[in-house]
């Protein structure tokens, strides 16, 4: 289970950010009911299982993801990586629908789509999914260390 919430984990590093609560969200057209943001600064995260190993992916939220770029980026094969459950996520500290790339859990990879940094300020998951993040892309990358790849499907 991860110790730190993705808030502490960006007021820990002194990095600026807000959050906000809303309605729960799970699916995109429960952001576009209960979210009044623009889509082109949205943050999606997706979290997969390799066996031990964690591999959670953020790229914008309209892109669709490729599987095999995700593997290839996270350095595993594509037949290892399986789309994380809401046991996985429970070890994680998230909830479906909140899924944020700031996690304290050692085992993982974070992986960017390209072009992430340079998106701004973005909004992304808090670990819950009624509660969302707005940080500068620059300063998440800067926290977060991700590998920067092209994982558009």
């Amino acid at each position: 289970m991860s110790g730190r919430t993705p808030a502490q984990i960006l007021e820990a590093a002194g990095v600026p950010f807000s959050s906000f609560t809303h309605a729960p969200i799970r699916t995109y057209e429960d952001i576009e009911r209960e979210l009044d943001l623009p889509a082109e600064r949205l943050l999606k995260t997706l979290a997969f299982r390799t066996g031990e190993r964690f591999v959670l992916v953020s790229l914008p939220m309209l892109t669709p993801a490729g599987y095999g770029r995700i593997a290839k980026a996270a350095g595993v094969s594509r037949s290892k990586l399986r789309r994380a459950g809401e046991d996985d996520l429970a070890e994680l500290g998230m909830a479906p629908g909140g899924i944020s790339p700031l996690t304290d859990v050692a085992d993982r990879v974070v992986v960017f789509h390209t072009p992430v940094p340079d998106m701004g300020k973005v909004y992304c998951g808090s670990g819950r999914d009624d509660e969302t993040i707005e940080v500068d892309a620059a300063s998440l990358v800067d926290l977060v260390r991700p590998v920067i790849a092209d994982v558009a499907g």
